[in-house]
Parts: C-alpha cells; sequence; structure tokens
C-alpha cells in the first residue's frame, strides 16, 4: 500500500504538468488523425516500373 499512496501524492504534487502532458497528447492525436482523414480523399495511382533501364550500356568499346 506504500507504494500506491506514493503514487497518488506524487500526482497531486505534479497534476498541473500531468494536465499539460495529457493536453499535447490529445492535441497531437487529433492533428495525426484529421490530417490521415483528409489525406485519404486524395488517393493517387500508384507508380508502376514497366522496364528497368540497364545503368551500364551494352557495348563497350
Amino acid at each position: 500500500m506504500n507504494l500506491y499512496y506514493r503514487f497518488k501524492n506524487w500526482c497531486v504534487a505534479n497534476k498541473q504538468e500531468l494536465g499539460f502532458g495529457a493536453v499535447i497528447f490529445l492535441v497531437a492525436t487529433a492533428s495525426f488523425g484529421l490530417g490521415y482523414l483528409a489525406n485519404r480523399e486524395n488517393t493517387r495511382a500508384p507508380i508502376v516500373i514497366e522496364q528497368c533501364a540497364s545503368s551500364t550500356p551494352s557495348t563497350v568499346k
């Protein structure tokens, strides 16, 4: 039970910092989610490579 009371007292002492961290976490999560949803509509066709060009010439003089 000693660990419980130590954790509880730590939370009470750092209440403002915990709230600030929670706000930052929620804003970051919301911005990521909204950005993901906004970009889902703009789907582009994938790039397809049909023939690979050789990097060395076939004839050497």
